[in-house]
């Protein structure tokens, strides 16, 4: 049986065969199409509204096979039909369609997951128990969701090593707040030293690493063209780690942080105008549990 149900799954996802429910229970099996509107569907990605009726959903994340939400994501995800997954999940409406294609292509999520129970919290906000299995090593992880639009979605959190896990003090209404800090990080020109400018989104930073403790953070320093890539490799390294010296100096243990540089080696956009090269120089935030909490 178990065969059984894994080809049967498989061919669901092959096909773009997916189970919604509507409010009352009942399941539907829906032929999941690309909109006809093709010029504008590329970019379009589900975000959070303002305001969400309470769902009275009895179980929204189970389908007639067994298959649940988080597993039809981690399908599409594996095959790379990102246009599937990304409509069953909420992004930050901080980050470009192109952005998030880049985060899931160099992410480490998609292990062996599965959902063993559900909690819906007031404000139809769901969270999912699962199990994971990677390695050969079974653990435990969270997911939360909300239902939008008649579809169970899961929040994806993009600063995070595997995407979904939720650790309970996310701000799922303000999830731009990390990148909009990074955003708001300047170095000198062609330098590694960080501008005065930059002293309230830092302090920002150190809080947040503070009162979060079970937080791991991991920079990675990226650079537009110009100059050799060896120079630039050093420069993006450099900012990368200066701003961990800061977090140091701040009162951040020196075991909760690390850094790399990238150089121009991973572009977000083409190095052909200024505005473009201004994207591609930055530093980027990974965040993974810490498992030995040391400070609080």
């Amino acid at each position: 049986m178990p065969k059984l149900y894994n080809f049967i799954y498989t061919l669901l996802v092959a096909l773009g065969l997916y189970v919604s429910y509507s409010c009352d229970g009942a399941p539907s099996v829906t032929n999941q199409q690309k909109p006809n509107n093709t010029a504008n569907s590329s970019q379009k990605t589900d975000t959070l509204p303002s305001t969400l009726p309470k769902a009275s959903w009895r179980n929204p994340v189970m389908s007639p096979l067994g298959a649940d939400v988080a597993r039809i994501i981690r399908g599409y995800y594996l095959v790379g039909d990102f246009d599937k997954m990304l409509q069953f999940v909420i992004i930050p409406p901080c980050y470009t369609r192109k952005q998030i294609e880049y985060i899931l292509r160099k992410a480490t999520w998609g292990y062996e997951i599965k959902v063993n129970n559900l909690q819906w919290m007031e404000d139809s906000t769901f969270i999912l128990n699962v199990r994971t299995n990677r390695q050969n090593t079974v653990d435990a992880e969270q997911y939360v969701g909300r239902i939008i639009n008649d579809t169970a979605k899961l929040f994806l959190f993009p600063e995070k090593e595997n995407l979904f896990p939720y650790y309970g003090d996310e701000d799922l209404e303000d999830p731009c707040q990390l990148k909009d800090l990074l955003d708001k990080i300047y170095f000198a020109f062609d330098k590694t030293t960080i501008l005065p400018k930059s002293s309230a989104a830092l302090k920002t930073l150190v809080n947040y690493l503070t009162y979060n403790p079970s937080l791991n953070a991991h920079f990675i320093g990226h650079s537009s063209a110009e100059g050799s890539k060896a120079y630039n490799k050093a420069l993006s390294e450099g900012r990368a780690k200066a701003i961990c010296d800061y977090l140091i100096q701040h009162g951040i243990s020196k075991n909760r942080l690390s850094y790399e540089g990238k150089g121009d080696t991973q572009p977000l956009a083409k190095n052909d105008t200024e505005a473009n090269k201004s994207l591609n120089r930055r530093v980027e935030l990974v965040l993974s549990k810490n498992t030995n909490i040391e400070e609080r």
